[in-house]
């Protein structure tokens, strides 16, 4: 199965080429400076010239903040990067999968949301990638698959696990909302999840993320509690609450973007894997924590 993978060079990415040589798929990445999806006849002749079972479409505009003013980049690689590359799939007949975010949804609901609850993105980015999202059910049909993650971190790029590692030891006081409740999830597992999805002819939309719900307060205390013998008895910041509207972002963020993976679960006949073991997984890998 030939698989031509976008957005190679990120955090998702990296995985996905790892994992997809350990399970002998034949995938292609071209890097970034190579492809821009936002160019329609690099994308079209790319997909043409391949001639792709399937393509993975994880590339994306993910600086949130900074989406608030640039606006006209977000939606260029959100949203009709997406057109372009839902237009080049459906006009070779391969299958799409592309990858969004919670934050098509404003969070107000405080549970556990699902694939069909009303989506409200509250800034450019969720806005950008919903228009995404539109693209690929109205171009790819039932050969699309819209994949929604969310708090993602893994070995590559910016991400919060990362961020935390970094500032424990730098600071003395450090401070973490309390009052936004996400699902994080690990790349490693998400990577795997795709690749087991590309094997499957799901369409629509799927929530893929590591199973639970927590803070990321608590999700900060949880990465430090397992990273505490890596620091070798140097002293550690002391991580205290805090709320979202104190840190004034530029982009409002959902509240409660948690998801259900209740679908994911039965299109794979598993439950997914809780975001602990997850984060114990990935802090194993990096060598911070002793892993499962």
């Amino acid at each position: 199965m030939k698989i031509l993978l976008f957005g190679g060079s990120g955090q998702l990415g990296f995985e996905l080429k790892k994992r997809a040589a350990d399970l002998e798929f034949e995938l292609v990445s071209p890097v970034t400076k190579e492809l821009d999806i936002t160019d329609k006849s690099q994308v079209f002749n790319l997909i043409r010239s391949l001639e792709p079972t399937t393509v993975i479409n994880s590339a994306a505009y993910t600086a949130v903040d900074k989406a608030e003013d640039d606006v006209e980049r977000a939606f260029a690689i959100n949203s009709h990067g997406v057109r372009n590359v839902s237009e080049a799939c459906a006009k070779v007949g391969a299958r799409l999968l592309h990858i969004s975010t919670d934050y098509v949804f404003d969070g107000s609901l405080g549970r556990q949301l699902r694939e069909e609850d009303p989506v409200n993105p509250l800034g450019v980015y969720g806005r950008s990638k919903l228009e995404g999202e539109a693209f690929v059910s109205s171009l790819c049909g039932d050969r699309g698959l819209v994949v929604r993650t969310q708090a993602l971190y893994g070995q590559k790029g910016v991400n919060f696990v990362h961020t935390m590692l970094k500032l424990f030891s730098e600071r003395e006081v450090l401070k973490v909302v309390d009052d936004q409740f996400v699902s994080p999830t690990w790349a490693g597992w998400l990577a795997e999840t795709l690749l087991d999805l590309v094997r499957l002819p799901a369409s629509g939309i799927v929530h893929a993320s590591c199973e639970g719900v927590v803070s990321w307060y608590d999700f900060a205390r949880e990465i430090q509690r397992l990273s505490l013998e890596s620091f070798e008895g140097r002293p550690l910041a002391r991580i205290e609450p805090t709320k979202a509207a104190e840190l004034q972002r530029p982009a409002k963020r959902p509240t409660f973007s948690a998801f259900d993976t209740s679908r994911l679960s039965a299109l794979l006949g598993r439950p997914a894997m809780t975001w602990q073991t997850g984060l114990v997984r990935f802090l194993g890998e990096i060598g911070v924590a002793k892993g499962e």
